[in-house]
Protein backbone atom coordinates (compact mmCIF):
# COMPACT_ATOMS: atom_id res chain seq x y z
CA UNK A 1 0.00 0.00 0.00
CA UNK A 2 1.38 3.42 -1.27
CA UNK A 3 1.16 6.50 1.37
CA UNK A 4 1.01 9.49 -0.26
CA UNK A 5 3.21 12.05 1.75
CA UNK A 6 1.46 14.99 2.77
CA UNK A 7 4.16 17.48 2.65
CA UNK A 8 5.25 19.85 5.21
CA UNK A 9 5.00 22.91 3.51
CA UNK A 10 1.20 22.08 3.18
CA UNK A 11 1.02 21.29 6.89
CA UNK A 12 1.84 24.63 7.93
CA UNK A 13 0.22 26.65 5.79
CA UNK A 14 -3.32 24.72 6.31
CA UNK A 15 -3.07 25.11 10.09
CA UNK A 16 -2.56 28.07 9.82
CA UNK A 17 -4.65 28.96 7.50
CA UNK A 18 -7.67 27.06 9.98
CA UNK A 19 -6.14 28.95 13.00
CA UNK A 20 -6.45 32.67 11.08
CA UNK A 21 -9.72 31.38 9.88
CA UNK A 22 -11.43 30.21 13.39
CA UNK A 23 -10.16 33.52 14.23
CA UNK A 24 -11.40 35.64 12.16
CA UNK A 25 -14.84 33.78 12.62
CA UNK A 26 -14.71 34.19 15.94
CA UNK A 27 -13.67 38.11 16.42
CA UNK A 28 -16.78 38.73 13.39
CA UNK A 29 -19.29 36.68 15.61
CA UNK A 30 -18.22 38.89 18.73
CA UNK A 31 -18.16 42.18 16.79
CA UNK A 32 -21.48 41.42 15.33
CA UNK A 33 -22.68 40.43 18.73
CA UNK A 34 -21.24 43.60 20.54
CA UNK A 35 -22.78 45.85 18.23
CA UNK A 36 -26.09 44.53 18.24
CA UNK A 37 -26.29 44.69 21.84
CA UNK A 38 -24.94 48.29 21.45
CA UNK A 39 -27.09 49.75 19.25
CA UNK A 40 -29.95 48.15 21.16
CA UNK A 41 -28.93 49.48 24.35
CA UNK A 42 -28.60 52.67 22.63
CA UNK A 43 -31.88 52.52 21.09
CA UNK A 44 -33.12 51.93 24.94
CA UNK A 45 -31.06 54.76 26.15
CA UNK A 46 -32.92 57.06 23.09
CA UNK A 47 -36.42 55.85 24.26
CA UNK A 48 -36.06 56.25 27.71
CA UNK A 49 -34.71 59.51 27.48
CA UNK A 50 -38.05 60.75 25.55
CA UNK A 51 -40.27 58.60 27.70
CA UNK A 52 -38.97 60.91 30.51
CA UNK A 53 -39.49 63.79 28.96
CA UNK A 54 -42.83 63.07 28.33
CA UNK A 55 -44.06 61.84 31.35
CA UNK A 56 -42.97 64.95 33.01
CA UNK A 57 -45.32 66.89 30.85
CA UNK A 58 -48.25 63.52 32.03
CA UNK A 59 -47.53 64.21 35.63
CA UNK A 60 -48.59 67.79 35.33
CA UNK A 61 -51.75 66.99 33.11
CA UNK A 62 -54.93 66.23 34.45
CA UNK A 63 -56.74 63.10 33.30
CA UNK A 64 -59.18 64.87 30.70
CA UNK A 65 -56.11 66.28 29.06
CA UNK A 66 -54.80 64.00 27.56
CA UNK A 67 -55.63 64.86 24.56
CA UNK A 68 -52.98 67.82 24.91
CA UNK A 69 -51.45 69.41 21.73
CA UNK A 70 -47.89 68.74 23.80
CA UNK A 71 -48.58 65.41 23.63
CA UNK A 72 -49.13 65.34 19.35
CA UNK A 73 -46.30 67.32 18.86
CA UNK A 74 -44.17 64.21 20.65
CA UNK A 75 -46.06 62.20 18.69
CA UNK A 76 -45.12 63.94 15.63
CA UNK A 77 -41.40 64.92 15.85
CA UNK A 78 -40.71 61.17 17.23
CA UNK A 79 -42.91 59.41 14.45
CA UNK A 80 -39.99 61.21 11.93
CA UNK A 81 -38.05 58.52 13.54
CA UNK A 82 -40.20 56.27 13.91
CA UNK A 83 -40.49 55.74 17.39
CA UNK A 84 -44.06 55.41 18.52
CA UNK A 85 -45.78 55.72 22.19
CA UNK A 86 -49.05 55.26 24.01
CA UNK A 87 -49.74 56.70 27.43
CA UNK A 88 -52.22 53.84 29.45
CA UNK A 89 -53.10 53.93 32.89
CA UNK A 90 -52.97 51.46 36.04
CA UNK A 91 -55.14 49.05 34.60
CA UNK A 92 -53.15 48.73 31.32
CA UNK A 93 -55.97 50.50 29.63
CA UNK A 94 -54.55 52.83 26.71
CA UNK A 95 -55.62 56.61 27.70
CA UNK A 96 -53.18 58.10 24.93
CA UNK A 97 -54.11 57.99 21.75
CA UNK A 98 -57.62 58.39 23.28
CA UNK A 99 -59.11 55.06 22.50
CA UNK A 100 -59.39 53.69 26.32
CA UNK A 101 -58.72 50.41 25.06
CA UNK A 102 -56.74 47.59 26.63
CA UNK A 103 -53.06 47.11 25.21
CA UNK A 104 -52.83 44.83 22.00
CA UNK A 105 -51.01 41.45 22.52
CA UNK A 106 -47.86 42.70 21.04
CA UNK A 107 -47.11 44.87 23.37
CA UNK A 108 -49.08 43.11 26.51
CA UNK A 109 -46.24 43.39 29.56
CA UNK A 110 -45.45 40.48 31.56
CA UNK A 111 -46.50 39.77 35.03
CA UNK A 112 -43.00 40.33 36.21
CA UNK A 113 -42.67 43.56 33.87
CA UNK A 114 -45.87 45.39 34.99
CA UNK A 115 -44.73 44.39 38.57
CA UNK A 116 -41.49 46.29 37.95
CA UNK A 117 -43.12 48.86 36.30
CA UNK A 118 -45.59 49.35 39.51
CA UNK A 119 -42.41 48.96 41.62
CA UNK A 120 -41.22 52.67 39.86
CA UNK A 121 -38.92 50.94 37.69
CA UNK A 122 -38.13 51.58 33.67
CA UNK A 123 -38.88 48.36 31.91
CA UNK A 124 -37.41 47.88 28.53
CA UNK A 125 -37.52 44.61 26.23
CA UNK A 126 -36.68 43.40 22.55
CA UNK A 127 -40.52 42.27 21.10
CA UNK A 128 -40.91 39.74 18.30
CA UNK A 129 -44.22 41.09 16.41
CA UNK A 130 -46.95 39.06 14.58
CA UNK A 131 -45.46 40.26 11.71
CA UNK A 132 -41.80 38.88 12.38
CA UNK A 133 -40.77 42.06 12.84
CA UNK A 134 -39.03 42.93 16.16
CA UNK A 135 -39.48 46.06 18.22
CA UNK A 136 -37.35 47.60 21.05
CA UNK A 137 -40.08 48.36 24.07
CA UNK A 138 -39.27 50.71 26.75
CA UNK A 139 -41.92 51.22 29.34
CA UNK A 140 -41.82 54.04 31.81
CA UNK A 141 -44.16 54.81 35.15
CA UNK A 142 -46.11 57.30 35.52
CA UNK A 143 -46.60 58.55 39.32
CA UNK A 144 -48.95 60.81 40.60
CA UNK A 145 -49.17 61.78 43.87
CA UNK A 146 -46.56 59.39 44.73
CA UNK A 147 -48.73 56.19 43.41
CA UNK A 148 -48.95 54.80 40.25
CA UNK A 149 -50.81 56.26 37.43
CA UNK A 150 -49.86 54.04 34.76
CA UNK A 151 -46.88 54.85 32.37
CA UNK A 152 -45.52 55.33 28.90
CA UNK A 153 -44.80 52.05 26.33
CA UNK A 154 -42.54 53.68 23.29
CA UNK A 155 -41.50 50.87 20.28
CA UNK A 156 -39.04 51.57 17.89
CA UNK A 157 -38.61 48.73 14.77
CA UNK A 158 -35.09 47.68 14.80
CA UNK A 159 -35.01 47.72 11.06
CA UNK A 160 -32.48 50.25 10.90
CA UNK A 161 -30.63 48.98 13.73
CA UNK A 162 -30.22 45.29 11.35
CA UNK A 163 -29.58 47.53 8.49
CA UNK A 164 -26.39 49.42 10.34
CA UNK A 165 -25.44 46.20 12.11
CA UNK A 166 -25.65 44.15 8.45
CA UNK A 167 -23.35 47.11 6.97
CA UNK A 168 -20.87 46.99 9.86
CA UNK A 169 -20.94 42.61 9.28
CA UNK A 170 -19.84 43.50 5.53
CA UNK A 171 -17.08 45.65 6.86
CA UNK A 172 -16.25 43.38 9.21
CA UNK A 173 -16.29 40.73 6.49
CA UNK A 174 -14.36 42.85 3.87
CA UNK A 175 -11.98 43.47 6.45
CA UNK A 176 -11.49 39.77 7.66
CA UNK A 177 -11.13 38.64 4.25
CA UNK A 178 -8.29 40.87 3.57
CA UNK A 179 -6.44 40.27 6.44
CA UNK A 180 -6.84 36.49 6.35
CA UNK A 181 -5.49 37.06 2.60
CA UNK A 182 -2.13 39.39 3.85
CA UNK A 183 -1.64 36.60 6.55
CA UNK A 184 -1.91 34.00 4.94
CA UNK A 185 0.59 34.83 1.86
CA UNK A 186 2.94 36.15 4.47
CA UNK A 187 2.47 32.30 6.40
CA UNK A 188 3.40 30.67 3.21
CA UNK A 189 6.46 33.01 2.87
CA UNK A 190 7.18 31.71 6.31
CA UNK A 191 6.29 28.33 6.37
CA UNK A 192 8.39 28.26 2.61
CA UNK A 193 11.46 29.71 4.37
CA UNK A 194 11.13 27.36 7.27
CA UNK A 195 10.92 24.23 4.24
CA UNK A 196 14.09 25.68 3.40
CA UNK A 197 15.54 25.18 6.44
CA UNK A 198 14.42 21.90 6.81
CA UNK A 199 15.47 20.76 3.12
CA UNK A 200 19.01 21.77 3.93
CA UNK A 201 18.97 20.19 6.76
CA UNK A 202 18.08 17.45 4.87
CA UNK A 203 20.68 17.59 2.01
CA UNK A 204 23.42 18.18 5.00
CA UNK A 205 22.41 15.03 6.36
CA UNK A 206 22.66 13.36 3.14
CA UNK A 207 26.31 14.44 2.51
CA UNK A 208 27.22 12.76 6.19
CA UNK A 209 25.89 9.45 5.30
CA UNK A 210 27.79 9.55 2.37
CA UNK A 211 30.88 10.23 3.92
CA UNK A 212 31.45 14.19 3.58
CA UNK A 213 31.43 15.84 7.60
CA UNK A 214 33.22 18.62 6.35
CA UNK A 215 28.85 19.92 5.65
CA UNK A 216 28.17 23.27 8.02
CA UNK A 217 24.70 25.03 8.23
CA UNK A 218 24.10 28.32 9.08
CA UNK A 219 23.79 28.42 12.84
CA UNK A 220 21.14 30.98 14.54
CA UNK A 221 19.92 31.33 17.90
CA UNK A 222 16.64 32.76 16.97
CA UNK A 223 14.74 29.33 17.56
CA UNK A 224 15.33 25.54 17.48
CA UNK A 225 15.94 24.98 14.14
CA UNK A 226 19.00 27.34 14.26
CA UNK A 227 20.23 25.40 17.56
CA UNK A 228 19.59 22.02 15.82
CA UNK A 229 21.76 23.78 13.20
CA UNK A 230 24.45 24.34 15.41
CA UNK A 231 24.29 20.79 17.16
CA UNK A 232 24.37 19.37 13.56
CA UNK A 233 27.44 21.60 13.11
CA UNK A 234 28.64 19.99 16.68
CA UNK A 235 27.68 16.59 15.43
CA UNK A 236 29.71 16.79 11.80
CA UNK A 237 33.18 18.99 13.17
CA UNK A 238 32.99 15.49 15.94
CA UNK A 239 32.57 13.15 12.93
CA UNK A 240 35.38 14.87 11.12
CA UNK A 241 37.57 14.95 13.81
CA UNK A 242 36.64 11.22 14.41
CA UNK A 243 37.18 10.33 10.86
CA UNK A 244 40.88 11.89 10.16
CA UNK A 245 41.88 10.37 13.53
CA UNK A 246 40.51 6.98 12.45
CA UNK A 247 42.56 7.75 8.98
CA UNK A 248 45.73 8.87 10.78
CA UNK A 249 45.26 5.79 12.99
CA UNK A 250 45.03 3.49 10.27
CA UNK A 251 48.11 4.59 8.48
CA UNK A 252 49.61 4.05 11.63
CA UNK A 253 48.36 0.92 11.85
CA UNK A 254 49.58 0.18 8.47
CA UNK A 255 53.18 1.71 9.15
CA UNK A 256 53.13 -0.52 12.30
CA UNK A 257 52.30 -3.58 10.36
CA UNK A 258 54.95 -3.10 7.53
CA UNK A 259 57.68 -2.44 10.18
CA UNK A 260 56.64 -5.35 12.61
CA UNK A 261 56.70 -7.55 9.38
CA UNK A 262 59.99 -6.21 8.44
CA UNK A 263 61.26 -6.59 12.00
CA UNK A 264 59.65 -10.06 11.85
CA UNK A 265 60.75 -11.15 8.79
CA UNK A 266 64.81 -10.20 9.41
CA UNK A 267 65.35 -12.89 12.11
CA UNK A 268 63.26 -14.84 10.78
CA UNK A 269 65.10 -14.70 7.75
CA UNK A 270 68.81 -14.83 10.17
CA UNK A 271 67.18 -17.77 11.83
CA UNK A 272 66.45 -19.63 9.07
CA UNK A 273 69.46 -19.50 7.07
CA UNK A 274 71.79 -20.25 10.01
CA UNK A 275 69.76 -23.38 10.73
CA UNK A 276 69.92 -24.44 7.60
CA UNK A 277 73.92 -24.06 7.23
CA UNK A 278 73.90 -25.70 11.01
CA UNK A 279 71.94 -28.85 9.82
CA UNK A 280 73.89 -29.21 6.29
CA UNK A 281 77.42 -28.74 7.60
CA UNK A 282 78.20 -25.69 5.66
CA UNK A 283 78.82 -23.42 8.38
CA UNK A 284 82.61 -23.99 10.28
CA UNK A 285 82.66 -26.18 13.35
CA UNK A 286 84.44 -23.14 15.11
CA UNK A 287 81.38 -21.01 14.12
CA UNK A 288 78.82 -23.00 15.97
CA UNK A 289 78.69 -21.03 18.94
CA UNK A 290 78.43 -17.57 17.46
CA UNK A 291 75.66 -18.48 15.22
CA UNK A 292 74.02 -20.33 18.48
CA UNK A 293 74.18 -17.19 20.17
CA UNK A 294 72.80 -15.03 17.35
CA UNK A 295 69.85 -17.44 16.51
CA UNK A 296 68.80 -17.19 20.32
CA UNK A 297 69.50 -12.89 20.28
CA UNK A 298 67.54 -13.51 17.53
CA UNK A 299 64.84 -15.29 18.78
CA UNK A 300 64.72 -12.98 21.52
CA UNK A 301 63.84 -10.28 19.84
CA UNK A 302 61.05 -11.92 18.14
CA UNK A 303 59.38 -12.82 21.28
CA UNK A 304 59.87 -9.10 22.79
CA UNK A 305 58.06 -7.90 19.32
CA UNK A 306 55.31 -11.05 20.01
CA UNK A 307 55.34 -9.97 23.82
CA UNK A 308 54.93 -6.04 23.48
CA UNK A 309 51.56 -6.68 21.19
CA UNK A 310 50.11 -9.17 23.54
CA UNK A 311 50.26 -7.11 26.75
CA UNK A 312 49.28 -3.85 24.93
CA UNK A 313 46.04 -6.01 24.10
CA UNK A 314 45.66 -7.36 27.82
CA UNK A 315 46.43 -3.94 29.15
CA UNK A 316 44.43 -2.25 26.64
CA UNK A 317 41.15 -4.78 27.36
CA UNK A 318 42.02 -4.57 31.30
CA UNK A 319 42.99 -8.00 31.59
CA UNK A 320 45.33 -7.89 33.67
CA UNK A 321 45.66 -7.49 37.57
CA UNK A 322 47.51 -5.54 40.12
CA UNK A 323 50.06 -7.18 42.67
CA UNK A 324 51.54 -4.28 44.60
CA UNK A 325 53.92 -4.24 47.07
CA UNK A 326 56.30 -1.65 48.89
CA UNK A 327 60.07 -1.58 48.01
CA UNK A 328 62.86 0.67 47.82
CA UNK A 329 63.25 3.18 44.87
CA UNK A 330 66.69 3.41 44.61
CA UNK A 331 67.29 -0.26 44.38
CA UNK A 332 64.65 -0.75 41.74
CA UNK A 333 66.32 2.20 39.91
CA UNK A 334 69.69 0.49 40.49
CA UNK A 335 68.67 -2.44 38.71
CA UNK A 336 67.05 -0.61 35.97
CA UNK A 337 70.09 1.24 35.05
CA UNK A 338 72.43 -2.24 35.48
CA UNK A 339 69.97 -3.87 32.97
CA UNK A 340 70.50 -0.91 30.55
CA UNK A 341 74.02 0.24 31.12
CA UNK A 342 75.57 -1.70 28.30
CA UNK A 343 72.61 -0.64 25.71
CA UNK A 344 73.32 3.13 26.94
CA UNK A 345 77.21 2.76 26.64
CA UNK A 346 76.84 1.78 23.06
CA UNK A 347 75.53 5.05 22.24
CA UNK A 348 78.16 6.92 24.44
CA UNK A 349 75.48 7.68 27.40
CA UNK A 350 75.63 7.76 30.83
CA UNK A 351 72.82 6.56 33.03
CA UNK A 352 72.79 8.32 36.67
CA UNK A 353 70.69 7.45 39.64
CA UNK A 354 69.46 10.22 42.20
CA UNK A 355 67.47 9.19 44.96
CA UNK A 356 67.81 8.83 48.84
CA UNK A 357 67.19 5.42 49.93
CA UNK A 358 64.39 6.28 52.54
CA UNK A 359 61.95 6.49 49.18
CA UNK A 360 60.01 4.06 49.12
CA UNK A 361 57.81 3.11 46.07
CA UNK A 362 53.60 1.09 46.29
CA UNK A 363 53.40 -0.51 43.23
CA UNK A 364 52.84 -3.50 40.76
CA UNK A 365 57.05 -4.47 40.77
CA UNK A 366 57.22 -6.15 37.43
CA UNK A 367 54.52 -3.85 35.84
CA UNK A 368 56.63 -0.88 36.96
CA UNK A 369 59.72 -2.30 35.80
CA UNK A 370 58.12 -2.80 32.43
CA UNK A 371 57.04 0.93 32.63
CA UNK A 372 60.75 2.19 33.41
CA UNK A 373 62.31 0.13 31.16
CA UNK A 374 60.55 0.91 27.97
CA UNK A 375 60.92 4.97 29.03
CA UNK A 376 64.41 4.69 29.47
CA UNK A 377 64.92 2.36 26.20
CA UNK A 378 63.30 5.37 24.92
CA UNK A 379 65.62 8.03 26.29
CA UNK A 380 68.29 5.98 25.27
CA UNK A 381 67.11 5.77 21.42
CA UNK A 382 66.95 9.72 20.94
CA UNK A 383 69.75 10.26 23.19
CA UNK A 384 74.04 9.95 21.93
CA UNK A 385 76.66 10.80 24.04
CA UNK A 386 74.96 12.21 26.94
CA UNK A 387 73.77 11.48 30.64
CA UNK A 388 70.27 9.42 31.54
CA UNK A 389 69.09 10.64 35.02
CA UNK A 390 66.50 8.21 36.86
CA UNK A 391 65.25 10.39 40.26
CA UNK A 392 62.79 9.20 42.81
CA UNK A 393 61.22 11.74 45.90
CA UNK A 394 58.98 11.04 48.58
CA UNK A 395 56.18 13.76 48.65
CA UNK A 396 53.18 13.81 50.54
CA UNK A 397 50.73 10.49 49.74
CA UNK A 398 52.81 9.90 46.76
CA UNK A 399 56.41 9.57 44.82
CA UNK A 400 57.73 10.90 42.25
CA UNK A 401 59.82 10.36 39.52
CA UNK A 402 61.40 12.03 36.84
CA UNK A 403 63.58 9.83 33.54
CA UNK A 404 65.80 13.34 32.57
CA UNK A 405 67.70 12.57 29.17
CA UNK A 406 69.83 14.81 27.36
CA UNK A 407 68.86 14.15 24.40
CA UNK A 408 67.25 15.60 20.70
CA UNK A 409 63.96 16.64 21.72
CA UNK A 410 60.63 17.07 20.93
CA UNK A 411 58.76 19.85 19.12
CA UNK A 412 55.02 20.42 20.58
CA UNK A 413 53.36 18.09 17.84
CA UNK A 414 55.52 14.87 18.66
CA UNK A 415 54.55 15.35 22.60
CA UNK A 416 50.84 15.29 21.88
CA UNK A 417 50.97 12.09 19.71
CA UNK A 418 53.81 9.89 21.85
CA UNK A 419 51.15 7.88 23.66
CA UNK A 420 49.18 6.93 21.02
CA UNK A 421 49.62 3.18 20.14
CA UNK A 422 50.86 3.23 16.76
CA UNK A 423 53.06 6.85 16.51
CA UNK A 424 56.67 6.27 16.09
CA UNK A 425 59.10 9.02 16.02
CA UNK A 426 60.73 9.55 13.22
CA UNK A 427 63.64 7.24 12.97
CA UNK A 428 65.82 9.27 9.97
CA UNK A 429 66.70 11.53 13.20
CA UNK A 430 68.26 8.07 14.62
CA UNK A 431 70.00 4.57 14.01
CA UNK A 432 68.69 2.93 16.69
CA UNK A 433 66.33 0.08 16.91
CA UNK A 434 64.77 0.28 20.60
CA UNK A 435 61.13 0.91 20.65
CA UNK A 436 60.39 0.84 16.94
CA UNK A 437 56.98 -0.86 16.95
CA UNK A 438 55.96 2.38 18.85
CA UNK A 439 54.01 0.82 21.35
CA UNK A 440 55.88 1.39 24.14
CA UNK A 441 55.02 4.75 25.44
CA UNK A 442 51.00 3.44 25.08
CA UNK A 443 51.61 0.83 27.13
CA UNK A 444 53.18 3.04 30.08
CA UNK A 445 50.42 5.27 30.13
CA UNK A 446 48.00 2.47 30.40
CA UNK A 447 50.38 0.99 33.31
CA UNK A 448 50.40 4.11 35.11
CA UNK A 449 46.49 4.78 35.01
CA UNK A 450 45.97 1.66 36.51
CA UNK A 451 48.47 2.53 39.43
CA UNK A 452 45.73 5.36 39.55
CA UNK A 453 48.77 7.49 39.06
CA UNK A 454 49.93 10.37 36.66
CA UNK A 455 52.16 10.32 33.65
CA UNK A 456 53.46 13.58 31.96
CA UNK A 457 56.27 14.45 29.74
CA UNK A 458 58.18 18.29 29.08
CA UNK A 459 60.63 18.02 26.04
CA UNK A 460 61.83 20.67 23.75
CA UNK A 461 63.72 19.99 20.08
CA UNK A 462 67.23 19.91 21.17
CA UNK A 463 67.31 20.14 24.52
CA UNK A 464 66.16 17.19 25.67
CA UNK A 465 63.31 15.11 27.41
CA UNK A 466 61.77 14.75 31.20
CA UNK A 467 58.97 12.01 31.72
CA UNK A 468 57.40 12.78 35.12
CA UNK A 469 55.39 9.84 36.92
CA UNK A 470 53.47 10.59 40.06
CA UNK A 471 52.29 7.16 42.02
CA UNK A 472 49.88 7.48 44.96
CA UNK A 473 51.78 5.97 48.11
CA UNK A 474 49.68 3.94 50.87
CA UNK A 475 51.95 1.69 53.14
CA UNK A 476 49.44 0.46 54.82
CA UNK A 477 47.50 -0.78 51.62
CA UNK A 478 50.05 -3.76 50.47
CA UNK A 479 48.21 -6.16 48.48
CA UNK A 480 46.16 -7.28 44.93
CA UNK A 481 44.37 -4.55 43.15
Amino acid sequence: MIRMKFKYFYQLFLTQFIILFIACLMIGLLISHFMKDYLYEAQVSDLTAYGEEISKDVQNMSSHETGNPVLQTYQQILGVKNIHYVIFDDTAAIIYPQTHRPLPPDFHLKTDEWKELQEGKTVSTLVDTRFTDQLTRVSIPIEKNGEFAGGIMLTSPISGTEKVIGKINWYVFYTILISITIALILSAIIAKLQVNRFRKLSSATKEVIKGNYSVRLKESSIDEIGALAGDFNKMTQTLEESAIEIERQEKRRRQFIADVSHEMRTPLTTISGLTEGLVNDIIPKSETDRCIALIDTEARRLARLVNENLDYERIRSNQIQLHKTTFAAHEFLDIIKDQLQLTAEDKGDRIIVDTRESVQIFADYDRLMQVFINIVKNSIQFTENGTITLSARQEYKETIFEISDTGIGMDESEVEQIWDRFYKADMSRTSTKFGESGIGLSIVKQLISYHDGEVSVHSMAGEGTTFTIKLPFFADNDGDK
